[in-house]
């Protein structure tokens, strides 16, 4: 004889350690969800931006006029909520709705590419002053040249500071230096280095074949494996079975090497000496590697529609929300679907 299945909704009950039903769930005695309210006016620009970003995940001007009871008049909101709001100077000018970010967007990312525009545009369009001052106050400290390590084959160094090193460190013949007959080289096509005529003062150079290189590969031929990033090797070539083939030379490598060290220690030593190359380099690399500011979420404005009363969410997991809504473009300003429709959907952590 064949019996039905039991199937046991767990969700209706509440068990204890042993599995054993301990009371009935909480839906049979108390509210578990509750239904979604829709703000439809609010009293200050404050409390619509809230809703606009937690009903839209945007700064959305003409929805802000409406709660306010204002449609299309946005003066006011734009005044109250100065410092808290920011318009992009690269939206349309001529369009008062177009480019509004909340404060935690704008002032984050590359701050320092968003000042420049920003000043910019504070030219002509006085209303940008306030983007100028708050940049200059959301600015990264600049680092000090104690806290930045340049070493060779980094390519955002000018080839001109590289060849000012080579001449000044391995000091060729006259001849060479007041022709460049040895030039350093940077291609970004290839991210490759090169150093031309790296044979050209000759095996009586002292400085090029030993004390910064050796006669088998001189300093300039090591100073192009070092700002390619590889380690000098010296091959020797041999017949074996009726073909040539190359062998590496573990003593003239090993000495290469050495010597491939002392070349990074002295530029080590060396490119922080003139102050006016320490000030150049120091800017550049403050402008290059030290500009984005991260984005600090603010998930205090999300309602989780539908979801548990007794559920309290604490501050870090709706920051953590807040930066899965915000953090990318959301696909629902592509597709106009509701931030509030995917709210629930959001798995919730500890």
């Amino acid at each position: 004889m064949m019996t039905a299945p039991i199937i046991c909704l767990c969700s209706l009950e509440n068990l204890d350690e042993n599995k054993n039903l301990k009371s009935k769930a909480d839906m049979f005695t108390k509210r578990t969800i509750r239904p979604e309210r829709i703000v439809t006016s609010v009293d200050t620009p404050s409390e619509a931006l809230a809703v606009s970003i937690g009903e839209h995940g945007k700064v959305d001007l003409p929805y802000i006029a409406d709660l306010l009871g204002t449609p299309g008049n946005y003066e006011r909101i734009t005044t109250e909520l100065s410092g808290v709001i920011f318009k992009e100077p690269a939206a349309d000018a001529d369009d008062p709705e177009a480019g509004w970010q909340t404060a935690d967007e704008y002032l984050s990312g590359n701050v320092r590419d968003k000042l420049r525009m920003a000043q910019l545009a504070a030219e002509s369009h006085p209303e940008f002053r306030v983007n100028v001052e708050a940049l200059e106050k959301a600015q990264p400290k600049d680092l000090e040249a104690s806290e930045i390590d340049v070493r060779l084959g980094a390519t955002w160094l000018d080839p001109s500071i590289v060849q000012q090193f080579m001449m000044e460190t391995f000091q060729p013949p006259y001849r060479i230096r007041y022709n460049n007959a040895i030039t350093v080289r940077y291609s970004p096509y290839t991210s490759e280095w090169r150093i031309s005529n790296k044979s050209a003062t000759g095996y009586g150079d002292i400085m090029a074949t030993e004390t910064y290189g050796t006669r088998r590969a001189n300093a300039y031929k090591i100073l192009e494996d070092t700002l390619n990033l590889r380690d000098s090797r010296v091959y020797d070539t041999i017949e074996e079975d009726g073909k040539e083939k190359r062998v590496l030379n573990q003593n003239e490598t090993t000495l290469a090497q050495q010597k491939q060290q002392t070349i990074k220690d002295a530029f080590a030593g060396w490119v922080w000496k003139d102050p006016q190359r320490r000030t150049l380099l120091v800017k550049k690399y403050n402008e290059l590697f030290n500009s984005t500011r991260p984005r600090e979420y603010d998930g205090s404005h999300i309602h989780f529609v539908g979801m548990n009363p007794e559920i309290s969410l604490r501050e870090h997991q709706r920051n953590a929300v807040a930066h899965v809504l915000y953090g990318t473009t959301p696909f629902w300003r592509t597709k106009s679907v509701p931030a509030r429709v995917l709210r629930w959907r959001l798995p919730l952590w500890n």
